[in-house]
């Protein structure tokens, strides 16, 4: 039986916050722009923006400007942010509002 390659968690954290360091991010925003010539789209997560850099072109079609989603990849930190995007999900039925008190009930429960 072949054994599955696994990835390293990714961490959840606003773009602002981001320094290099990690090695995969999860990070909630929405796409702002998006750029057909080079394959790439900005996400804005309300703290800060971030460039999406996609390898899969299936995965540039699902980034709509003015959609929230959640994206998935790996850390670049050039001139600005970069994301080498592996996945990501359509988040625009997300009740915002909910899942904010729901962050928040869960970092009180860490301290």
């Amino acid at each position: 039986m072949p054994q599955e390659k696994r990835r390293f968690p990714a961490k959840e954290v606003e773009i602002a916050n981001i320094t290099g360091e990690e090695f995969r991010v999860r990070v909630l925003g929405t796409i702002v722009d998006k750029d057909e010539a080079s394959g790439t789209a900005l996400i804005d997560d309300g703290t800060g923006r971030a460039v999406l850099l996609f390898a899969d072109p299936e995965l540039f079609s699902r980034a709509v400007e003015g959609r929230r989603v959640r994206v998935l990849g790996r850390v670049r930190v050039a001139e600005a942010v970069e994301i080498e995007v592996e996945v990501i999900q359509d988040m625009s039925k997300l009740d915002i509002a909910l899942y904010e008190q729901v962050k928040y009930a869960v970092e009180k429960l860490k301290s």
